[in-house]
């Protein structure tokens, strides 16, 4: 069953930490309890799977009135209070799935093409992990969710410009630095996709928002105002979580002060399948990847096994050409790529420049 719930979700969507006092709030407005469902992997201790809470965050680019949106933010995260720790694995929207009916789609079509309970499965199939629900908002209830808080603390990283076409934040304007950013700033900033690694870099993105919200949460003075701030969220988030993994996850919530945060994106390589580009993901290393994300260990190793930090500008040379990924300036398919853009080569060369002069090797 799909419910609207309050600010408890809006803190998993971003997690952040739940207040303990949503259990009061939600049993006096809900009136009832339903069965728990708790994520867990092969392998790990009947304690640590009962204390373990995995589900889905989608960031959807969904317009008013409209039933079908893609879901372009798919984050599986994990909540172990036993840590305590949080884990964030963010997976590329051009990972290359299957469903029943639709054989080699991305996975940001699986939910237009079904349901986000069938988004939520295939997330489940990929990971090899139980995932209680998912919990989803769209760009209004995103920026609504920042500005509650009273915005976030980002670094941006460089200057950034573009012009998205939408009606409504219809460009990205940011100026390198440490800045407090409102709802609107912060939705441009993990939006962004116009440099060398195009959607992969903007999952890093997504990741330090995440973890600037979580931040925010862990404020004392944010705590103190979530009996005020629930009415004012009420409205920013769906979810099919069952009250139970609620009420569990608030009953956690005061073991995750000190929490440790990991994020990962999650592994793969360009695959041009039919004139279509992909992110390919071997079955076997994702699950590997998860369940070291789950012990809190990461990888640099991302793009085609190479070492890359998806937020600094990428150095190239003959001996280092440019990784292909899904629409950035090597993809083969161009504006064939779900996620093509037209770029700017002497942008990308310029942030090249800046960190080396002697290794460009210019993209024709």
């Amino acid at each position: 069953m799909r419910r609207k719930l309050s600010l408890t979700l809006i803190v998993l969507a971003l997690l952040g930490v739940i207040a303990s006092g949503y259990a009061w709030y939600s049993m006096h407005n809900s009136g009832s309890g339903m069965d728990t469902a708790i994520g867990g992997s092969a392998g790990e201790t009947e304690e640590g799977i009962k204390n373990r809470v995995s589900l889905l965050l989608v960031g959807a680019d969904q317009r008013p009135n409209e039933e079908k949106f893609n879901t372009d933010s798919i984050i599986l995260a994990t909540i172990d209070p036993t840590g305590p720790r949080i884990s964030m694995l963010s997976i590329p929207r051009d990972t290359r799935v299957s469903i029943p009916g639709h054989s080699n789609i991305k996975i940001n079509s699986v939910a237009p093409l079904s349901d986000l309970e069938n988004l939520q499965k295939v997330v489940s199939e990929l990971t090899g992990v139980s995932v209680a629900g998912y919990v989803q908002t769209n760009f209004d209830g995103f920026k609504q969710i920042i500005d509650t808080l009273g915005g976030v603390t980002i670094d941006v990283e460089k200057d950034m410009y573009y012009e998205t076409g939408d009606q409504e934040d219809g460009y990205i304007n940011l100026k390198k630095g440490v800045q407090r950013l409102n709802g609107s700033k912060a939705l441009q900033y993990a939006r962004f996709r116009h440099d060398a690694f195009a959607d992969i870099s903007r999952t890093a993105r997504q990741q330090v928002v995440l973890k600037a919200v979580a931040k925010e949460m862990l404020q004392v003075s944010t705590l103190t105002k979530l009996p005020w701030l629930i009415p004012q969220l009420k409205e920013a988030v769906n979810t099919n979580l069952a009250l139970g993994d609620i009420l569990k996850l608030s009953k956690a919530a005061v073991q995750l002060e000190n929490a440790e945060i990991y994020t990962q994106t999650l592994p793969g390589k360009f695959n041009d399948l039919n004139g279509i580009s992909y992110w390919e993901v071997d079955p076997s290393e994702a699950k590997e990847v998860v369940r070291n994300l789950l012990r809190g260990i990461t990888t640099a190793k991302v793009i085609e096994e190479q070492e890359v930090d998806l937020l600094k500008p990428i150095v190239t040379s003959p001996r280092k050409p440019l990784p292909k990924v899904p629409g950035n300036p090597v993809d083969p398919n161009g504006q064939k790529s779900s996620g093509y853009q037209e770029f700017d080569l002497s942008t990308i060369e310029v942030e090249q420049q800046t960190v080396s002069t002697k290794e460009i090797d210019i993209i024709k």
